[in-house]
């Protein structure tokens, strides 16, 4: 009986984390040539931003504008970093500053200051399904 209840118990928690979760769409916009691939990555706290990934993500830059699915997030807070990587080498390419040659972005479009910008300014809170525009610069 004790077995039963236990695996009940599995099961409903399961089927709640899944009611629970939330579809994010990226429509990435900006994208003036269609070459390479779109790369991003999904952060869920200040202290992984720009470190561990909670997800990454790619598909090609073949359009003006690219839709990327992120199904299934819990709702919490999240951050999300985009570059468009035109030619194809699995890296966002800098100049001997540090400044991106390629093009990238940022949820919230928050702006790039002197290096990337804060998980705070960044972040969003996701509830429902979302779609998020980002415009690369």
């Amino acid at each position: 009986m004790k077995k039963m209840i236990l695996s009940l118990a599995c099961l409903c928690a399961g089927c709640m984390q899944h009611l629970s979760a939330q579809d994010l769409t990226l429509e990435v916009r900006g994208i003036e040539k269609k070459v390479g691939m779109i790369y991003g990555a999904v952060y869920n706290s200040e202290d992984t931003y720009m470190k561990k990934p909670l997800a990454t993500l790619g598909l090609p830059a073949d359009s003006s504008v690219v839709n990327i699915p992120c199904n299934g997030l819990p709702a919490g807070t999240y951050a999300i970093t985009l570059y468009q990587d035109e030619n194809q080498n699995n890296k966002l390419d800098t100049d001997a500053f540090g400044r991106p040659l390629e093009k990238i972005g940022f949820s919230n479009d928050a702006p790039v200051v002197m290096g990337p910008p804060s998980f705070k300014k960044s972040k969003f809170t996701l509830q429902n399904d979302t779609v998020m525009v980002i415009n690369l610069f």
